[in-house]
C-alpha cells in the first residue's frame, strides 16, 4: 500500500514572511555580486531537480533552521 506525499504547497499558514526581508531577499537574489550569483544558480538548480513539493520542503526546512540558529 502506496502512501500519497504530504502537500506543503497549501493550506494554513505556518509562517509569516517580513514584507521588508521579502524585499531584501530578492535585492540580493537579483544584485550584480557573487552572492546574487550563488542564490541564482542555487534556485535554478533546486527547480530544475526538484518537485514543488521538494522545494516546499527545502524553504520550510532552511526557515526552521536560520530561526533556530538565530
Amino acid at each position: 500500500m502506496s502512501v500519497q506525499p504530504l502537500d506543503l504547497t497549501g493550506g494554513k499558514s505556518v509562517y509569516c514572511l517580513n514584507q521588508q526581508q521579502l524585499d531584501r531577499a530578492l535585492a540580493l537574489f537579483q544584485e550584480d555580486s557573487p552572492a546574487g550569483a550563488r542564490i541564482r544558480a542555487t534556485v535554478a538548480r533546486l527547480e530544475a531537480e526538484g518537485t514543488r513539493n521538494e522545494r516546499a520542503a527545502i524553504a520550510f526546512v532552511l526557515i526552521q533552521h536560520l530561526q533556530a540558529s538565530a
